[in-house]
Order: C-alpha cells, then sequence, then structure tokens
C-alpha cells in the first residue's frame, strides 16, 4: 500500500466556519490572493469529423465560448496528416478583439466531440524519449451540423481549440440525452514516478510527486452532486440564465453559436461600497476574474493605484496593461435546498479581480481562480428548475509545491511541450494544482515563495455576436511583493 506524506508550505483552505450572523444557507469561502489570483481552466480531448475518421486534438472547456473553434497550428497539423478541413466560407469568421480583430474560416458542417482527459492514455518511451497518446471516444458529447471557427496563420494564429457551448446543443455518446458538464477538480491524477518507473533517469527524479488537474465528465441532465463527509461541504446550487442566441441546426454561413450562462444578482462589496445586481458571466475559460471600468469606480477602486498589474495580448499581439485588486467580498444567490428558490449566498472573501471593459451589458466575468478551493462542479443547462452551476468545496488544508518541484515539472514541459501544455506546465509557476508526495523519501523542501501563477494563453468570450480575445501573460512580481502592495 502506497503511503501519503504532504507537501512543507502548508496554507489554511480558508473555509470558514458559519457564524451566527450568517443565514443557514449562507456559505463563506475565505481566498488567498497570493493563490487566487488565477484559476485552472479545464482541459479536454476534443474531435473533429467531416468524413472518416476523427481527427483529435487537445483544447479548452470554456463556457463563455459561444463557438467551437479550431486552432491553426491543429489545422495545419490536420492537413500534414491528409485531412484537410472543408472551409464554407473562407475569411468569414470575423469578431472584434481589444486590440485588432480575430480573422478566422468558417468550416462546412461537421460533428463534434469532446471529453476530458480521462479519455486519453498516455505512454513513455524510455528509449526515443518520447510519449504517446491513445485515446477512448466511447464517452463524452457529441454535436453534428456544427460550423466551426477555424483559425488562420495570418488572421487568428493564437486561436486555441475551444469547446464552447454548442456542445451542449447535442447528445452524450451513444444516448439520446442532453449533456451537463460535472468537472471533478481533483479528477485526473497523474502520477510521475509511475509514468516514468522505466526510466533509469527520469524515474528516480519524479518519483513520488503526482500531479491532479480538472476533469471534466459529461453527465445526463438533471444529476445532482453529492458532498463527501469530512471532506467536502454540502453542495450548493447557483442559478443562472442563458444569454445570446443559437442558430443551430441552421447557421447559413456563419459559424455556429450558443447561449452563454450568466448570473445577474452578483454583488460586491469594497470598505463601504457595495454594487449590487451585477451581470456576471460564468466562464471556465477564464483563468481570473474580472470586473469593468465602471464598476469599480462605484466601488470606490483607484484605478491609478492598484494593489497588482497584468499584461493582457489581444489578438493583434500588442499588450496592454490592467490593474488588478481584492474586495473584501464578492457574493452569488444560491439554492441550498434544490427546490428552484434561492434562499442564501455564497460569499467569496478577499477575492481577486482585475479591470477590464467587456462586451457592452456585462459587468464581470465569474472566473476560475474563485473555484480553487472547489472539488465538484456541475454546469447543467437543462436543469429542470432552470439552468445551474452546482458546487461543492473542500474542507482540507491547501498543499503548495517546492521550488524544487517546479523545477522538475519545467524540465518535463522542455522534453516534451505537448504534454507540458496538457498538464499546464509553463515556464514559470502553476496555476496552483493540486499535489502531494507519495512513498518513504524525504521532503523535497522549500517554501514556495513565487507562486504566482501563468494564467491560460487565450481566453475567448462570445457573446450576442461579439468577441473578446484575451491571451494572458504572467505577472512576474513574486507573492510577497503583491502582498505588500
Amino acid at each position: 500500500m502506497k503511503t501519503r506524506r504532504t507537501l512543507t508550505g502548508i496554507l489554511v483552505l480558508g473555509l470558514m466556519a458559519l457564524g451566527s450572523q450568517l443565514r443557514a444557507a449562507d456559505l463563506e469561502i475565505e481566498l488567498i490572493p497570493e493563490l487566487d489570483l488565477f484559476g485552472n481552466q479545464i482541459e479536454v480531448i476534443q474531435g473533429y469529423q467531416w468524413g472518416g475518421e476523427m481527427a483529435l486534438a487537445f483544447g479548452i472547456y470554456d463556457t463563455g465560448a459561444s463557438v467551437v473553434t479550431l486552432s491553426a497550428a491543429d489545422r495545419a497539423f490536420f492537413e500534414l496528416q491528409g485531412s484537410v478541413v472543408p472551409i464554407k466560407v473562407p475569411g468569414g469568421a470575423q469578431a472584434d478583439a481589444i486590440d485588432g480583430v480575430v480573422i478566422g474560416d468558417v468550416s462546412m458542417p461537421m460533428t463534434f466531440w469532446a471529453d476530458g482527459l480521462h479519455a486519453v492514455s498516455i505512454n513513455w518511451s524510455s528509449v526515443s524519449w518520447e510519449m504517446e497518446f491513445t485515446y477512448d471516444l466511447s464517452g463524452g458529447a457529441t454535436v453534428s451540423g456544427v460550423q466551426v471557427f477555424v483559425g488562420t496563420e495570418e488572421g487568428s494564429p493564437q486561436l486555441p481549440n475551444i469547446a464552447g457551448t454548442p456542445i451542449h446543443l447535442g447528445t452524450l455518446t451513444g444516448s439520446t440525452e442532453r449533456p451537463a458538464a460535472k468537472i471533478d477538480m481533483l479528477g485526473y491524477e497523474f502520477d510521475f514516478g509511475e509514468f516514468f518507473s522505466d526510466d533509469p533517469f527520469l524515474g528516480p527524479l519524479f518519483q513520488g510527486i503526482v500531479f491532479y488537474m480538472p476533469d471534466l465528465a459529461f453527465v445526463p441532465s438533471a444529476m445532482r452532486l453529492a458532498g463527501i463527509a469530512g471532506e467536502t461541504t454540502d453542495p450548493v446550487r447557483i442559478p443562472l440564465s442563458l444569454f445570446g442566441p443559437t442558430n443551430h441546426p441552421d447557421p447559413g454561413d456563419e459559424t455556429t453559436v450558443a447561449p452563454n450562462p450568466v448570473q445577474a444578482q452578483v454583488s460586491l462589496q469594497e470598505a463601504l461600497m457595495t454594487v449590487a445586481d451585477a451581470l456576471f458571466l460564468f466562464d471556465t475559460g477564464a483563468s481570473v476574474s474580472v470586473i469593468t471600468t465602471a464598476l469599480a469606480e462605484q466601488l470606490g477602486l483607484n484605478l491609478n493605484s492598484p494593489e497588482t498589474t497584468l499584461d493582457i495580448v489581444g489578438a493583434a499581439g500588442a499588450p496592454i496593461t490592467v490593474p488588478g485588486f481584492t474586495l473584501d467580498s464578492l457574493s452569488i444567490p444560491i439554492d441550498s435546498d434544490f427546490d428552484g428558490l434561492t434562499d442564501g449566498v455564497l460569499r467569496f472573501l478577499n477575492a481577486p479581480v482585475f479591470v477590464l471593459d467587456l462586451v457592452e451589458g456585462l459587468d464581470g466575468i465569474l472566473g476560475m481562480n474563485l473555484w480553487n478551493t472547489a472539488k465538484e462542479m456541475l454546469y447543467d443547462p437543462f436543469d429542470p428548475l432552470g439552468p445551474s452551476l452546482q458546487v461543492t468545496f473542500l474542507t482540507a488544508a491547501r498543499e503548495i509545491p517546492s521550488d524544487e518541484e517546479w523545477e522538475l515539472l519545467q524540465l518535463l514541459a522542455a522534453l516534451d511541450p505537448m504534454f507540458g501544455q496538457l498538464l499546464g506546465i509553463p515556464s514559470g509557476p502553476l496555476s496552483f494544482p493540486r499535489f502531494e508526495m507519495r512513498g518513504a523519501g524525504g521532503d523535497l523542501g522549500g517554501g514556495g515563495e513565487e507562486v504566482i501563477p501563468e494564467p491560460g494563453s487565450l481566453t475567448i468570450l462570445v457573446l450576442g455576436g461579439g468577441l473578446l480575445a484575451i491571451a494572458v501573460r504572467r505577472s512576474r512580481r513574486r507573492a510577497a511583493k503583491i502582498a505588500q502592495a
């Protein structure tokens, strides 16, 4: 039996006991700004089929994207393999970005498929030092008749592969049931020691290091989460609304679009200032949470003196600097009784946000950094009680990787960039992964001081026909400096 050894440098999770001043249905989650500036995106396997076998690639499950995309890089790779993507309207996919225009092609109708990381198996060859990927296509969700936003080298070279909300217009694979998305934030466990066990060099280096990533599974609509006694909170249900049109199954000459989930009763508090009834997008493709300039001014934030800053690169590649702040609280209505009636709030304390103007009418984005302490999430646009997000939160302590572990993971990313991209391993610290040590070996030590993570390379927001493309670069300030700002 394997023994488990937790990493050094543990910080308290910050799940507060419910005080007498709170209603029974209220839940407070205390975030740690130094750790929770950024969150994990949801990596998935995506399949595109327009005849013959399905072409596969890694992508992002993104509730903030109302389209399905294919990157220019994977388009070129498919074509090298003899699979030329059929195009219906060259240059017909266009959208505004923060500093330019994203231009791509509109594909012919095709069948699109997506599933979580459990659908991929990765094997390592100690002889060639290469990784091989095999896929299980028996699960997931699929939708036919989708016209994809296809990236081009000239017009959209940074566009990633995205499984946007059109995936929910389809069915579960092999079924007629509508798909909801269940995300286990600790669901994909990668044991580096076992993976490299046959390699005389890498095996000993990575012995005992286990990496956890979110894993998505498409499940039947109307499913309910359950808490785990002693490990998580009871589930809460956040009511959502669907914003935007759908043109499926007849998109004409346009890309296929589907609605995005929003919450219209978000409340924010900073010092003595409170803003209520703000409209926020629930966006699994956004590593950060965002508020608009107007909202920041209403909260009394001094945009000329931010607590931290972040460089954001749009489609044209010109970086802009956006200010960041930590709000006293960000609150969302919840339905803890699962009867369709809101009876409390989910309140995030010390909530990190960045200030950036979005599409008209949208006040902010609920990014993945808010959910760093979540165990399970279930987004269900077909919930019989109305579109919803269910969440359970961990009640244990956080574990912080050491500097030595970062270096080993970065070595792995250098050996195989595709594998590094899959695991979200950048050239710097990560966006708070879940690690633990296993085995009888000693601690690797180190306090892991620099824990500011690098967010995802691109966030796509599509609402009402408008698209905001943001490539976010890592701020290289140390956590200590940000905490003192």
